[in-house]
């Protein structure tokens, strides 16, 4: 590996560099008022006048790239007949689109209102399940209340409540 006396003196310039800067005394920080922050390209700071249309028309018909409509008197019956055929492609292709469009957002449409039928849906029913957990659960709680009611009169001596055991089923 051969290495070029340029290359070497830069490899020793950039390793050396960090314990110069170490070695070198420290000075007093600058003022707020000396110090620039970064100043970077502005795209912003480009205010450069766009080119005059004239100008870009001029430079686009020197290099034969000239664009304007001739009136109907000036084009021959075949580019008209040509230019009627395209426009009328370019209608039919719009209509087209149009159509897609309009299929597109009834169905968007379609889709939405299941959706917010099945969202509705599901809200129901979780409130109707929420309401029958709420009633089992007042059921329960008052088959636990009668049950606790009865162990405390069958163990202060009523003898009638110590039969049949009422309350929640296990």
């Amino acid at each position: 590996m051969t290495l070029r006396p340029s290359l070497l003196v830069l490899a020793l310039a950039l390793a050396a560099s960090p314990a110069v800067a170490q070695s070198a005394p420290q000075t007093a920080p600058q003022s707020a008022s000396q110090t620039r922050p970064y100043d970077g390209p502005d795209a912003y700071r480009d205010q450069r006048a766009l080119p005059d249309p004239a100008d870009r028309d001029a430079l686009l018909k020197a290099r034969g790239e000239a664009y304007h409509r001739a009136g109907d008197d000036k084009q021959t019956e075949e580019e008209l007949r040509a230019t009627r055929a395209l426009n009328d492609e370019i209608a039919a292709q719009n209509a087209l689109a149009d159509k897609a469009d309009a299929d597109a957002r009834l169905d968007y449409d379609a889709a939405l209102a299941r959706h917010e039928i099945a969202v509705r849906q599901g809200e129901e029913q979780a409130r109707a399940a929420a309401e029958a957990t709420r009633a089992a659960q007042d059921q329960y709680d008052r088959d636990y209340a009668a049950w606790r009611e009865q162990v405390r009169l069958c163990q202060s001596g009523v003898r009638a409540a110590c039969g049949t055991p009422v309350g929640p089923a296990r």
